[in-house]
């Protein structure tokens, strides 16, 4: 995704329900050429960017392939792991396990000691389910080796009656292999671990080292007493904790949330005709992430089955999209908190607004005439957004988007997470109509869990919280539960509030998010695609981002849907999505309607 915004002069990158593009500031100093000094400074970075991008696809390749063999430029080969040794278990909040070990059994054969080819190969045909005729046919004709690989894949009645012979002729050896239960379900979120028995990708890979720990700490004498216990953790009563290695994850993610989830996104994909997707659910007051679903995606079970490689990636965490009118949201939010504006504050809604010599136009080029702002939130029109962001200045604006975490890592506990391209005054090719085209989500790249997670600061009363996916974590004796950690107050409670009432009145008056006695918050978001000579006129992202109930959030949700054929527009195919989400969690946790809830409150 390209993050040069300098597109053909006065040409509109339209965001549908209300994205436009254009603004800036009159008192912009112009940028002045970099010195020589400056030039071969960027000449050098770029070699090393161009260096770092070369190991990065390195790396990918590696991961992907499971090559183990790779020597480094040092001549330093890269140390295995010991493929007989267990590891940690990974299970979801309840206790259902997501990653386990399971055994298989390695056979080898030994023609070359055998007294009796013919007999060994008729008895170990009969264990094995094979071919006996075939299988003396291979012994004799490797009848000189004594290490023949038979199958690496034995189930345990085979490997153990092997081993119940007790002869060096035939042998099985017991081996791990990870084993994920729900299949395909989050695989993106879980990652794999290779033949080679190390993790990849996901939570496999950033908790590598630490589920495969050496074999001296997991054999540590365990505390007579039971567990030192830390932060008031508490266990799932679940048959897979401890696993014998006693150092294991219990994650915030529901399973059958997650399933949920990803049956609502896949259905999404194919009713609009979508080439992909995403869908987060966050706990509003942690941003403990209760599902994460992208597709396409891949069976762990069979990682090397997957045709393309960059399956393995989470688009949650890795796909950079420009999010288009959901960004409103951090706009009206920075506005609202600097008294820059009050919902009901009144504006001329033009045809166009010309400022940085970039022209903004509404996503249907009408303007509405005199308006309030919760109205202009309501109907997503550009115009007004980028007048706002406009009398609200840059360094306001600059300094609301690094509050609500863009452009920074979440710091969520996976492998591969990409903190978003935000330019800004003074660094990088920042201009001054970026100002007011970044206002609705154009110019700026973010993440899904970005931008969820900023939708959740504002269902939190205004605080940013750390996303996480681990509730707790099992380290020898230690059991461990991991506490929400405030990151940064991105806007005050009486802000949120009223951001909030601005947004449900959004919903109230989008069909399709709307659910008949529910307070839902909410944005939708249709962008164009950004190339590197303009914006796609005929494809778009859509996305949804929202929370409820809102006067006490409970769920905030995001979906993303990338260019969907049946529909430009957001408000006909990721606000669809969302309420299905909201209504499939209505029902699990049987919330009930609004009056019902607040007439129990207030009893």
């Amino acid at each position: 995704m390209s993050s040069d915004n300098r597109l053909e002069l006065y040409r509109l990158p339209v965001n549908h329900d209300g994205d436009g593009g254009g603004g800036g500031e009159a008192d912009f100093e112009p940028r002045t050429q970099p010195g020589t000094h400056s030039r071969r400074m960027y000449v050098v970075l770029g070699i090393f960017a161009a260096f770092g991008v070369i190991l990065a696809l390195q790396l990918v390749r590696y991961q992907a392939l499971g090559i183990c063999s790779v020597v480094r430029a040092s001549g330093i080969e890269k140390p295995e792991v010991d493929r007989t040794e267990p590891r940690g278990n990974i299970v979801d909040r309840r206790g259902h396990p997501l990653a386990i070990d399971r055994y298989v059994y390695e056979i080898v054969a030994s023609p070359a000691t055998m007294a009796d080819r013919k007999a060994a190969a008729d008895r170990v045909a009969g264990v094995m389910g094979m071919n006996a005729t075939e299988l003396y046919l291979r012994f004799e004709e490797n009848k000189h080796l004594t290490n023949l690989p038979l199958t690496t894949t034995a189930g345990p009645e085979q490997g153990e009656e092997i081993m119940a012979w007790d002869v060096f002729t035939v042998t099985a050896q017991p081996m791990p292999r990870r084993f994920y239960p729900e299949g395909e379900l989050a695989s993106q979120v879980l990652g794999f671990v290779n033949m080679d028995r190390e993790g990849q990708y996901g939570l496999e890979g950033y908790y590598d080292e630490f589920l495969r720990a050496p074999l001296a700490l997991k054999r540590e004498p365990h505390s007579p007493n039971g567990w030192d216990i830390e932060n008031g953790a508490q266990l799932p009563d679940t048959l897979f904790l401890p696993s014998p290695v006693r150092r294991d994850l219990v994650l915030t993610l529901d399973r059958t949330i997650q399933h949920m989830a990803e049956v609502a996104l896949i259905d999404a994909i194919r009713e609009h005709k979508a080439q992909s997707g995403t869908v987060i659910v966050l706990e509003p007051h942690t941003s403990a992430v209760l599902a994460m679903a992208s597709w396409p995606d891949f069976n762990p079970n069979t990682y090397n089955n997957v045709g393309n490689f960059n399956y393995y990636l989470n688009p949650a965490i890795s796909a950079l999209y420009e999010p288009g009118s959901v960004f409103k949201l951090i706009t009206y939010a920075a506005a609202l908190e600097t008294h820059t504006i009050t919902p009901s504050m009144k504006f001329l809604d033009e045809d166009k607004f010309v400022y940085g010599e970039r022209t903004i136009k509404n996503w249907d080029g009408r303007g509405r005439g005199v308006i309030t702002a919760t109205e202009a939130l309501a109907q997503s029109l550009n115009v007004t957004t980028a007048k706002i962001a406009v009398e609200l200045g840059r360094n306001e604006f600059y300094k609301a988007v690094a509050r609500f975490g863009f452009g920074q890592l979440t710091g969520i506990e996976l492998q591969g997470e990409y903190a978003g391209l935000v330019k800004t005054p003074g660094k990088g090719e920042w201009y001054p109509a970026d100002l007011a085209i970044n206002s609705f989500g154009q110019g700026i790249s973010v993440t899904p869990l970005q931008m969820a997670n900023a939708v959740a600061a504002i269902a939190s009363g205004g605080v940013l919280h750390r996303v996480h996916l681990v509730q707790n974590i099992i380290d020898g004796n230690r059991l461990i539960t991991i506490e929400q950690q405030p990151l940064s107050r991105a806007i005050s409670k009486e802000t949120a509030d009223t951001l909030t009432r601005m947004m449900v009145r959004t919903v109230n008056e989008t069909e399709e998010a709307y659910i008949e006695d529910y307070s839902i918050a909410g944005k939708s978001g249709t962008a164009e695609i950004p190339l590197p000579n303009g914006y796609n006129d005929e494809q778009t992202i859509v996305s949804f981002g929202g929370f409820f109930p809102a006067d006490d959030p409970q769920f905030v949700i995001l979906v993303k849907l990338d260019r969907p054929k049946t529909s430009r527009w957001a408000t006909q195919t990721a606000a669809p999505l969302f309420r299905t989400i909201a209504l499939n969690l209505i029902d699990l946790y049987a919330i009930p309607p609004d009056d019902i809830r607040l007439q129990g409150r207030s009893n």
